[in-house]
Formats: C-alpha cells, sequence, structure tokens
C-alpha cells in the first residue's frame, strides 16, 4: 500500500493516536503534517536524492522519509525537479 502525501510535502511516516498517518518530521511545525494530501502529484520521471549520500532513486512516496520538493528544487545536473528521501546510509538508530 503507498503511503500517502502530507500537505507539509512529507509521505506519512507514522499514525496518530487515533490510527490517522501524519509526518512525524513535520508534527507540530507544520499544520500540513497531520493533513492528507488529497491530490498527490504524478511522480512519474522524477528522481529522489538521499539527504546525505545522494543516491538516487525513482521518486516513490514509498521511499524512507520520502519529500516531494515540488518545483522548488531541482537536480543540479538536469535542471530536472527533485524530491528527498533517506536511504539508510547512515544507519537507522
Amino acid at each position: 500500500m503507498t503511503k500517502p502525501l502530507m500537505k507539509c510535502g512529507h509521505s506519512a511516516n507514522a499514525t496518530n493516536q487515533d490510527g490517522n498517518p501524519v509526518c512525524a518530521i513535520c508534527i507540530g511545525i507544520d499544520a500540513g503534517g497531520t493533513v492528507v494530501d488529497e491530490a498527490p502529484p504524478d511522480l512519474t520521471g522524477r528522481i529522489a536524492r538521499c539527504v546525505y549520500c545522494k543516491q538516487e532513486k525513482p521518486s516513490s512516496f514509498d521511499l524512507p522519509f520520502f519529500e516531494y520538493g515540488g518545483d522548488k528544487w531541482k537536480d543540479l545536473d538536469t535542471g530536472s525537479p527533485a524530491d528527498w528521501y533517506y536511504c539508510g546510509c547512515r544507519g537507522w538508530d
């Protein structure tokens, strides 16, 4: 099952006490961390980069700690829109 995208731009990475999806990164900081984006963008052709090692994968709401970059982030090599995620390169602790 694909994780929902939250209005903060991250894929849901936790649930609240009622079992609803939330973004644990943004909850309490960005109101969008508790609101599911009912019209998520099409990720076809987009690339996500690990925030630390820059490993690339096709963008997917199911990538760990995925963050949709919209048009604000660009791939430095191609100029195409880019997204972020965490590949686990620094461990999962």
